[in-house]
């Protein structure tokens, strides 16, 4: 792995205090393949408690492997991942995982929906509405808490599918392209919603996405890779300050330097 934050650019400067600087995501050596075709080699990195890292690759690279082999969905053959510690065996309740496709079930309501892991996992009752009230309140969704996803904009079923990921209050998020299959300003809205929420909350969050742009709006640091086979080529500390919002931190020439840059790294850019 090429750890760097480049030559070019600053490093972050503020850095995480004592309490966050345990690693809650980590994998070392970590490769998989499907039959003869090696789809992840040699995979190595760390994401700290309540700490933002994207990984950027191109279509193909193995980044959603990658996440669904943190997540627990899937096996590996050789090195290791673990959360907060212990090796990824199976699917765990710390960790909450939204996908690009959102998986409510049309025959409940929205709030059915947030509240079907609760349900599941038998929370009390008043915690469980407590919880879905809350997590209705921070999505913007309270007013369509009876409504089904078919009543739903593409961008509101998303925000559904965050809740339901966020209800059980886990510690890990895993994001795989949450907003991939978003028009360009329904995407940019939910960025802004996304980054909101994990300013208030603090998450340990692991995005997979395909833009420049998302990567470095969101991330403390963002992972670049190379696919066949997918491997991580560059590490990028974002020196952005935050609290961000998309006005003046998209505007900052630094915001550019970053994005062309990346651009370079994976190819797209001269």
């Amino acid at each position: 792995m090429v750890s760097t934050a480049t030559s070019e650019l600053p490093n972050a400067g503020e850095g995480l205090d004592a309490v966050s600087a345990a690693n809650h995501i980590e994998a070392s050596g970590l490769s998989k393949s499907f039959g003869a075709f090696k789809a992840l080699e040699d995979i190595n990195f760390t994401i700290k408690n309540q700490e933002f890292v994207s990984v950027l690759g191109p279509s193909g690279c193995g980044k959603s492997t990658l996440l669904r082999i943190m997540a627990g969905l899937i096996p590996y053959e050789t090195g290791t991942a673990s959360i907060k510690g212990e090796k990824v065996l199976s699917p765990r309740p710390d960790i909450g995982v939204v996908f690009q496709t959102n998986n409510m079930l049309p025959w409940l309501t929205v709030r059915g929906n947030v509240e079907l892991g609760a349900r599941i996992r038998n929370m009390p009752a008043a915690a469980r509405d407590t919880a879905v009230d809350k997590i209705l309140e921070v999505l913007s969704l309270t007013k369509f808490a009876d409504a089904h996803p078919h009543q739903l904009s593409g961008g509101m079923r998303q925000r559904a599918s965050i809740g339901q990921a966020l209800v059980l209050d886990p510690p890990v998020l895993l994001m795989d392209e949450p907003f991939g299959a978003l028009d360009a300003l329904t995407r940019d809205k939910l960025n802004v919603e996304l980054l909101r929420i994990w300013q208030e909350h603090r998450k340990t969050v692991m995005l997979i996405t395909h833009s420049i742009a998302e990567a470095v709006f969101l991330s403390d640091r963002v992972l670049v890779m190379a696919d066949r086979p997918g491997k991580i080529i560059d590490e990028v500390l974002i020196d952005l300050p935050r609290p961000r919002n998309a006005a003046t931190t998209r505007a900052m020439p630094k915001f550019g330097e970053y994005v062309t840059y990346l651009g370079r790294v994976m190819g797209v850019a001269n």
